[in-house]
């Protein structure tokens, strides 16, 4: 008997561990996904008809939840559709790909001042990075 309960709590062990690990994988999906509403200026209600759920679901998949794959094969397959409308003010004379591996501490605090601003991270950095040079 005590045997059953304990692979009982294994399992539901597991299961929290696969749904943090999945949770975790579409952390920059869902970066993606609200940079790549902000540049269209599309909103979260936008979002929620294109894929037939409630513009509460789409805000609870932003903040905490996993998105379903058939929704998120929706809004990879949109973003795909739909690509990223540069800011007038960003002119891509060549491709350029740089890639950053910040701390949570770091990021937060880059994501604050980028904030602070009404820029993107992506945005806020585009714009810092270059002075650096100076």
């Amino acid at each position: 008997m005590e045997r059953g309960k304990n692979i009982g709590l294994q399992k539901c062990g597991n299961n929290a561990i696969f749904a943090s690990v999945e949770a975790q994988n579409q952390d920059e999906l869902k970066l993606n996904v609200k940079l790549w509403l902000k540049a269209n200026n599309y909103s979260y209600a936008w979002l929620a008809e294109k894929c037939f759920v409630t513009e509460a679901t789409v805000r609870n998949w932003m903040a905490r939840k996993v998105i379903p794959a058939a929704k998120e094969h929706i809004i990879r397959e949109l973003m795909k559709d739909l690509p990223l409308a540069l800011p007038s003010r960003v002119q891509v004379k060549e491709e350029t790909l740089v890639t950053l591996s910040l701390d949570s501490a770091t990021r937060k605090i880059l994501e604050k001042k980028a904030f602070a601003q009404g820029k993107t991270l992506a945005e806020f950095l585009a714009d810092e990075v270059p002075r650096l040079g100076e």
